[in-house]
């Protein structure tokens, strides 16, 4: 049986509690899946719009000359798609729900050769899991697009965080305390 890797290791910690956190967010979105849908959409529409007007205020007084009309147009652009998303939460909601069964996918594909890279820690099975899962809730969003938008965004984004956060947990606890690990 081989040893986790020694980045494993030294982010033990981390990947335990950010298994936690997302296996606790996965049970609330789980719990209130049309409010998380209308959350995830405000919380897009707020970043774009706060990222928007930052950009627009280091274009306007940053020092650097060289991309200040490329990074005033980014910043316009970025506020009005955060007004549109906020000013339009039930058709954000729908392509975010569309951009959400699309980013499953391709997370699923990743996470699939990424499991396999990780062959040789314990937890690596999970993270197979998590890929399998990943591609699964995708595809049945994708299928369940436009008419179960409203709910279906929440619920399966909990259920990703749940999968995610069980991948996570599962890797820090199979990686061993680097100070055990020495000892032994």
């Amino acid at each position: 049986m081989t040893s986790p890797s020694p980045d494993l290791h030294s982010s033990r910690g981390w990947l335990i509690f950010g298994g936690i956190l997302s296996i606790l967010a996965g049970f609330i979105a789980i719990g209130s899946p049309l409010l998380f849908s209308l959350v995830i959409a405000q919380f897009l529409g707020i970043f774009a719009l706060v990222t928007g007007v930052i950009s627009l205020v280091v274009a306007i007084f940053g020092k650097n000359r060289t991309h200040r009309w490329l990074e005033a147009l980014s910043g316009v652009i970025r506020i009005v798609a955060g007004i549109a998303l906020l000013a339009c939460l039930v058709t954000s909601v729908l392509m975010i729900t569309l951009v959400f069964a699309i980013y499953l996918i391709v997370e699923g594909i990743f996470l699939a050769f990424a499991s396999l890279k990780l062959r040789s820690n314990p937890g690596w099975v999970w993270t197979m899991v998590n890929a399998i899962a990943a591609i699964v809730l995708g595809v049945m969003v994708y299928n369940r697009w436009p008419s179960d938008s409203g709910w279906v965004l929440g619920l399966f984004f909990g259920i990703n965080m749940l999968f995610n956060g069980t991948s996570l947990l599962a890797l820090g606890l199979a990686a061993r305390n680097p100070a055990t690990a020495r000892s032994e």
